[in-house]
């Protein structure tokens, strides 16, 4: 999140106001009280662009460190885990899930070398075997792979993240099924598709990516074909300020200096309230191709914000069947 961009939202905000199964090791840290609410303002149409709308949740919780959540993992069916741009990380039951586990929310501690800089997390990503996942933080512009445990694996700054401006880092990474991996910052058009793990020494591809409308990336899951569904958000004259949508691109044979270009599917607005929706993450594909996704919003700790959830399906349409439907 690029506090600048925030702040100039937060003024258009006051001008316009009226007045895989795994068992998944829980973090250590303090049960907390979740009031999860099913939401009432939702736009008339369920479905747009693909996507159809399965549900929506505001969550709330009276800790002065709730919200501000920019990344999304599923580590279980049943299990969400967040982490916010202040360093939190959330562990709580999906509210289409029968209630399971406590909810618990921890700071991010050991972030080794990093431990000492602000802990601005700002995507997050894991393998679907192993469990182990990353965390990309934007101040220091490094990456840090944990286990499912949340105990720390290895760190990095890779040394092509460090001419980021300050604020406009590693905003969406996603590890493909190949076991690459591939990182968009907000605020620069250069791309990297890292062969395997980035916390490694390794050299990666550069390639330029356009983003349609006016949008910046904010998150990204991988399908399992390769191919990724990327979050988009630009700052709009509304209330709350902001506008989001989904792209399809495709990194599969990425070389260097080729462009990624993202093809718009759905702007949210048509099947969502209105938010600051940053975080996405894949919640699983049905044989018949549906995806289910999580989407979540950064509140920003603003009273003009909320902390909102919803989850999605997403159907690509069939080839033969729109080739059908264009025809006379």
């Amino acid at each position: 999140m690029r506090r600048r961009k925030l702040a100039v939202a937060l003024v258009i905000a006051l001008a316009l106001a009226p007045g895989t199964l795994v068992r998944t090791a829980i973090p250590k840290g303090p049960v907390i009280d979740l009031t999860v609410t099913p939401l009432a303002d939702l736009p008339d149409a369920r479905q747009s662009g693909g996507f159809h709308r399965l549900g929506a949740w505001e969550l709330n919780s009276p800790r002065i460190d709730f919200g501000g959540y920019s990344a999304l993992l599923v580590p279980g069916g049943k299990t969400l885990r967040a982490f916010s741009d202040r360093g939190n990380q959330l562990t709580f039951t999906a509210p289409d899930q029968p209630l399971g586990q406590e909810v618990r929310s921890t700071f991010v501690w050991n972030r080794g070398e990093f431990s000492n800089t602000l802990a601005d997390i700002e995507a997050a990503t894991r393998d679907p075997v192993t469990s182990d996942y990353w965390l990309a933080f934007e101040n220091s512009n490094a990456v840090i792979r944990y286990t499912i445990a949340s105990e720390l694996g290895a760190t990095r700054a890779p040394p092509e993240w460090q001419g980021w401006p300050e604020n406009s880092g590693a905003e969406a990474m996603a590890r493909l099924p190949d076991g690459a991996f591939l990182v968009l910052p907000e605020r620069s058009t250069t791309g990297f598709l890292y062969p395997s793990d980035p916390t490694g020494d390794v050299e990666p591809v550069a390639f330029e990516f356009a983003v349609p409308g006016g949008y910046h990336p904010t998150d990204m899951a991988a399908l399992p074909d390769g191919r990724v569904l990327v979050l988009l958000r630009q700052v709009v004259w509304s209330v709350p300020p902001f506008a989001t949508a989904i792209a399809l691109a495709d990194p599969r044979d990425l070389a260097d200096g080729d462009t990624l270009d993202l093809t718009l599917l759905v702007e949210l607005e048509a099947i969502l309230p209105r938010e600051n929706y940053e975080a996405l993450a894949l919640a699983g594909v049905a044989k018949d191709g549906t995806v289910q996704l999580w989407l979540m919003s950064d509140d920003n700790l603003s009273a003009f914000q909320r902390t909102l959830l919803a989850k999605l399906s997403w159907r690509e349409p069939d080839a033969a069947h729109e080739k059908a439907r264009e025809e006379p």
